[in-house]
């Protein structure tokens, strides 16, 4: 792709006009204290307690507040919650929460507002971030099956203390990302509250939506951390593909997250120097290989070549143009900084020598097989494809409609595919248990290892931070020595920004610091 020259976008875009469409007049117009944040589309639903998806996230993140925060270096800090103290194995906790806390509608915060927001998120019917995260929780079943209302695992102690009693042990439960509203007010207002009103102890508050257009956000009175930097915040459909670049450079939004396809363009291009942001992300890439369905991909041996196969440090310099990491392991080293993992080297010779030891000479004997993906990563992967075809490996490469790609692959119906996965809390845990273990319905590839499952298990029963590392290192080593899928370079979050906007705007979870 050629570098896209500032004052040449529309040009490069073909049809940004089409793109300003979406956009209502009010919306071009910018306002004194409003930032305009470009969404490629708005969320199907923006309802705090049932969240599923990593944009609503972002857009909730303005409003809405969990028990524990985190640094833009993945550290945990207090949020709701002041301190946590674990006991009998990480199976109780016991939360002191903050005082003088107001939720947007006035309301005093309480522990029993954690309580209930808890049991609405269970009462809801499919899967969200946070029935995840309340899984080990004590009542849990009982409240997903409909026969009790209540998660008895949860006590009110005082209005400023929660104690949280799980089944297991539950060593990360404080880190996961659970947004508290008022229970009261939401009970009254009905089942479509959210669109209407926010519920939060955030530092902006729902102020105005068109449906599908744009979510207006204003300053909370009740906001605790005092002045925000903007008075108003405007989330806007910018529509698909690099309708945000041009909308950016045509000052119609001051903030646009750039597509992958789009990095190498936008970073090139010296015009947008000045307004790149980047941040590394809390993310691990993958090709999953399904042993099911290609033999070959059963030998531990033809995963290897595979992977030395891929000089991941080239591609992190020179397709990415060093705004990438190259990750030795399957957890981001800023949440495990595992130094008993080998780095994942580039050898064409040995990766040879591991294909004949196989039976595979050249790739010889391996059936052939397709890389499903979309277009977003087409660029990237043809290289990947590229370098197995040239040491005889008949892989090839197939570009799938989003939405088919995203259901066939959970139901793990290809060959191989990339494969991602965004922290949804800062811990090690939500790589390693979510991702590997025999339990987990994430699991991309269906890879199982008793021993892993048993560090697992052991590590969640450890509330201290260090002890627990040293088990993940350990779980993450079995994993990496087994090498069930093939690690790829992970692309920093990359984003366009106005002057008004601070270089750590972003955040290595894909949010946004909003106070």
């Amino acid at each position: 792709m050629p570098a896209v020259h500032r004052r040449q976008v529309l040009g490069f875009l073909g049809a940004v006009a089409a793109a300003r469409a979406v956009l209502p007049s009010s919306a071009r117009a910018a306002l004194a204290g409003t930032l305009r944040i470009g969404i490629k589309a708005l969320p199907a639903s923006l309802n705090p307690l049932t969240v599923n998806d990593l944009v609503a996230r972002q857009i909730l993140g303005s409003m809405y507040e969990s028990l524990t925060s985190v640094d833009p270096e993945g550290r945990i800090l207090p949020g709701l919650a002041l301190s946590w103290e674990a006991s009998d194995n990480a199976r109780r906790w016991r939360l002191a929460l903050r005082r003088g806390v107001v939720f947007h509608t006035g309301r005093p915060f309480t522990a029993r507002d954690v309580k209930r927001s808890f049991e609405a998120a269970l009462a809801a019917e499919g899967a969200n971030f946070a029935v995840l995260a309340l899984s080990k929780v004590r009542g849990f079943r009982a409240m997903r099956e409909r026969s009790a209302t209540e998660l008895s695992g949860v006590t009110v102690i005082d209005d400023h203390t929660l104690e949280v009693v799980c089944d297991e042990p539950c060593a990360i439960f404080p880190f996961a990302r659970f947004n508290i509203v008022d229970a009261e007010a939401v009970a009254q207002a009905g089942p479509a509250w959210y669109r209407e009103m926010s519920a939060g102890t955030g530092p902006y508050r729902l102020s105005g939506s068109a449906e599908g257009i744009r979510v207006d956000v204003e300053a909370s009175p009740h906001w605790r951390g005092g002045a925000v930097p903007f008075e108003r915040v405007s989330f806007l459909a910018t529509g698909i593909g690099n309708d945000g670049i041009g909308l950016f450079n045509d000052s119609q939004i001051d903030f646009s997250f750039v597509d992958t396809d789009a990095m190498r363009a936008v970073i090139d291009d010296p015009g947008f120097k000045r307004a790149l942001i980047s941040c590394p992300r809390m993310q691990m890439r993958a090709v999953a290989l399904d042993p099911r369905r290609v033999a070959a991909f059963g030998d531990v041996r033809v995963r290897r070549a595979l992977s030395m196969l891929i000089d991941r440090a080239a591609m992190a310099e020179r397709f990415f143009r060093g705004v990438a990491r190259v990750h030795n392991g399957v957890v981001p080293p800023a949440l495990l900084a595992n130094e008993r993992l080998e780095p994942l080297v580039y050898d064409p010779k040995g990766a040879r020598e591991l294909l004949a030891q196989a039976g595979h000479p050249d790739g010889r004997g391996i059936e052939p097989f397709t890389v499903h993906i979309v277009q977003e990563y087409r660029r990237e992967f043809v290289y990947y494809v590229s370098q197995w075809n040239n040491s005889g490996i008949p892989a090839k490469l197939v570009v799938a409609p989003r939405q088919e790609f995203i259901a066939r692959s959970r139901r793990r119906d290809y060959d191989a595919f990339l494969f991602g996965w965004t922290a949804t809390y800062p811990d090690a845990m939500n790589f390693l248990d979510e991702l590997f273990s025999s339990r987990s319905r994430f699991n991309p590839v269906g890879w199982s290892n008793a021993e892993f499952d048993g560090i697992l298990d052991s590590a969640m029963a450890l509330s201290d931070p260090e002890r627990r590392a040293d088990a993940y290192k350990k779980a993450e080593r079995l994993v990496m020595a087994d090498l069930p899928l093939i690690p790829l370079v992970v692309p920093d979050y990359v984003a366009l920004r106005s002057n008004a906007l601070s270089d750590n705007f972003i955040t290595p979870f894909g949010g946004m610091n909003f106070a």
